[in-house]
C-alpha cells in the first residue's frame, strides 16, 4: 500500500495504473524511457509498466527541466506524472486501463536500468544495472532488517530519483509488502506529523545534520529505524538523532556503482562498518577499499575511492577518500581529519575542507556555523573567528594542516543526497 496525498493506494489501483501505462508505452512503440516523477507511487507504477513494456529505463539525477533536456528525445520520451514546460515527448503515468494485460514473469537479466551519478563534479556518469542486480540487493536488505521492520511504514526525506531513495523508499517496502509514503518530506516537522508509530525513516546526512531542536519523541513515536546514505554522517549528528528519535541512524555505505556495501550504527566516533550479507571486502597496500558481490559490476572486484582500515573480523573503519589526502608543505594531510576535528567545536554545525588551486595550493575551510557560532561571529567578526578556530584546530593538528582561508555560510553547498557540489564550493573562494 502507498499513501498518496493522505489517501491509500491499494494493489488493485496500482495494477490498473500499470496496465494503463503499459498500453500507452506500447502504442508509442518506444524502447527507452526517461522515468522521473513528483511522487514515489507514480515512480513505482512507471517502473513496472516500463519493464513489462520491454523498455529500458533511464533514471536522471533529478526531475528538473534543465536536467531532463539532456535525456528526453522523441525516441526516449519522458514517462512521468507531470509534464514540464512545452514537452512533446511525454507519456503520462496511470489512469483508466483501456484493456487487459497478461503479466508474465520478467527475465531479470534482460531488464535494464540506467542510473546516473549526481554530477556534482562534472557531467553525470551513466551506471547501467539489471533488474537481477537490483533484486539481489533488495533480498539482502530484507534478510538483514525485514523481520525487525515487519509492517513498518516508510517515510523519507530523500528523492526517489537517486538509487538510494528508489531502493529504500520505494522498491524495498513495495517488495516486502510494507506501506510507503509517496510524498518526499523535506521538513522534519511535516514528516513527524505524518509518521505512524514505529516507522522507518529514510534520510541523509544533509537532513540528519539539520534536525531542529526538538524535544525527544515519546517511545511510541520513535521510529524503528532511521536510514542514512549518500555521504558520511558525522558523529555529532548521529548522537543528536539518537537523542531525539531514540535510535542511532543506520548508515549505509555504498555508491551507485557498487550498491550497498556495509552498515553501522555510529554509537562512538570509531564505530566500524560491517559488510552486508554476501559482500566481500579487501584493501590494497595503500589501504584503498575494493568490494565484490552479486550486484557489483560483472560480479567482480570493484575498486572504490575510499581509504579504510580492515579488521580481522571483516569490519572496517573508513579513514577518508583517496582524493582527500593532499600534500601541503611536503606533509601528507587528510582533509577528512581536518573536518572531523572542526566538528568537535560547538560553534560548527558542518564543515568542508578543500585545497585551493592557487600558487601555494593552500588549505581552505567552508563552515556552516551553529547558532552559538553566528553569535560569536557577530560579536568578534570573521577575522577573529578565523583565528579562534585555527587555535582550536591547533590542539589536534600541526600548523601545515590549518586552513588559511575561511568562509562562513548559512548552508554548505550540498545536493539533496547530502553530496558536495564542488563547483559551488569552489565559487565560495573566488575573488
Amino acid at each position: 500500500m502507498a499513501v498518496l496525498n493522505g489517501g491509500a493506494q491499494h494493489f488493485a489501483t496500482f495494477r490498473t495504473d500499470i496496465v494503463a501505462t503499459i498500453h500507452r508505452l506500447k502504442e508509442q512503440g518506444v524502447a527507452r524511457v526517461v522515468l522521473s516523477t513528483e511522487d514515489s507511487y507514480s515512480c513505482a507504477v512507471g517502473f513496472f509498466a516500463a519493464l513489462y513494456a520491454n523498455c529500458r529505463i533511464v533514471i536522471p539525477p533529478n526531475n528538473l527541466s534543465g536536467m531532463l533536456i539532456n535525456f528526453v528525445t522523441r525516441d526516449c520520451p519522458h514517462l512521468s506524472d507531470t509534464t514540464y514546460g512545452d514537452n512533446p515527448h511525454f507519456i503520462k503515468i496511470g489512469g483508466a486501463a483501456s484493456g487487459q494485460f497478461n503479466f508474465e514473469e520478467l527475465d531479470p537479466e534482460k531488464c535494464w536500468l540506467e542510473f546516473f551519478t549526481s554530477g556534482s563534479t562534472g557531467s553525470p556518469q551513466k551506471i547501467p544495472k539489471t533488474l537481477f542486480q537490483i533484486d539481489e540487493e533488495l533480498v539482502v536488505l530484507q534478510k538483514n532488517w525485514g523481520e525487525m521492520l515487519s509492517a513498518a511504514a516508510t517515510l523519507g526525506t530523500v528523492s526517489h530519483q537517486h538509487i538510494y531513495g528508489l531502493y529504500f523508499r520505494v522498491l524495498w517496502p513495495l517488495c516486502a509488502g510494507r506501506p510507503f509514503y509517496a510524498e518526499r518530506f523535506e521538513i522534519w516537522e511535516e514528516l513527524i506529523a505524518q509518521a505512524p508509530s514505529r516507522s522507518c525513516f529514510v534520510s541523509s546526512p544533509a537532513h540528519l545534520s539539520r534536525i531542529p531542536p526538538f524535544d525527544p519523541l515519546s517511545a511510541n513515536q520513535n521510529p524503528l529505524m532511521i536510514l542514512s546514505a549518500g555521504g558520511p554522517l558525522n558523529f555529532k549528528s548521529s548522537r543528536n538523532a539518537a537523542k531525539i528519535f531514540g535510535t542511532y541512524p543506520t548508515e549505509i555505505f555504498g555508491s551507485t556503482e557498487t550498491g550497498g556495501i556495509a552498515f553501522r550504527q555510529q554509537e562512538t566516533a570509531t564505530t566500524p562498518f560491517s559488510p552486508l550479507l554476501g559482500m566481500e571486502v579487501r584493501i590494497d597496500q595503500i589501504g584503498k577499499l575494493s568490494v565484490k558481490s552479486k550486484y557489483t559490476d560483472k560480479r567482480d572486484w570493484a575498486e572504490t575511492n575510499d581509504i579504510a582500515k580492515l579488521f580481522e573480523d571483516g569490519r572496517f573503519l573508513l579513514i577518508g577518500r583517496a582524493n582527500q589526502f593532499v600534500k601541503i608543505e611536503g606533509k601528507r594531510i587528510s582533509l577528512a581529519e581536518i573536518e572531523k576535528y572542526l566538528l568537535r567545536s560547538d560553534l560548527i554545525a558542518d564543515a568542508i575542507a578543500v585545497v585551493l588551486n592557487d600558487e601555494r595550493a593552500s588549505l581552505a575551510a567552508a563552515i556552516e556555523l551553529t547558532e552559538a557560532g553566528w553569535q560569536l561571529h557577530e560579536k568578534i567578526g570573521p577575522f577573529r573567528l578565523n583565528r579562534h578556530l585555527r587555535h582550536f584546530l591547533n590542539m589536534y593538528l600541526e600548523s601545515a594542516a590549518l586552513p588559511r582561508r575561511w568562509r562562513f555560510v548559512q548552508r554548505l553547498p550540498l545536493n539533496s543526497q547530502g553530496k558536495r557540489v564542488q563547483k559551488e564550493i569552489d565559487e565560495l573562494f573566488e575573488g
